[in-house]
């Protein structure tokens, strides 16, 4: 497949992946009868603009470069932590204040990250699995 339509399609698919499942949760919330005291859409927004960019660098970097292809393994790792540092940056305001959260609203900060976090796994396992 052409490098063009892989990153295209990766991107659309990560569109959708992110807004059906902002969608489920913050329904998820309503029904449950849970307010929280920030955006959903923030921590959103922050992994999946987060994760696309990590997602087209995967995709495209063993093209541009082979020579990284044995190293994309350790590139993940770092991009882990990278993200989450920069997300404790971001939102330091909001996770270093005095109020206290309950689980659930703790919970939902997470979940768009394990989200994202999924839908990368998956696609560097496709993309080391398709060389071997």
């Amino acid at each position: 497949m052409n490098l063009n339509k892989r990153l295209l399609s990766n991107a659309a698919l990560l569109l959708v992946t992110g807004v059906v499942a902002y969608f489920l949760h913050s329904g998820l919330l309503q029904v449950l009868d849970i307010e929280l005291p920030y955006k959903l859409l923030n921590f959103y927004l922050f992994a999946g603009i987060s994760s696309l960019i990590i997602c087209l660098t995967f995709i495209s970097l063993p093209a541009l470069v082979p020579a990284f292809y044995d190293k994309l393994g350790f590139i993940f790792l770092f991009t882990i932590f990278g993200k989450l540092l920069f997300m404790g940056l971001v939102f330091k305001d909001l996770l270093f204040q005095e109020e206290v959260f309950t689980r659930l609203q703790r919970l939902s900060m997470l979940i768009p990250i394990f989200i994202f976090l999924i839908y990368e796994v998956l696609l560097l396992t496709r993309i080391l699995n398709k060389k071997t």
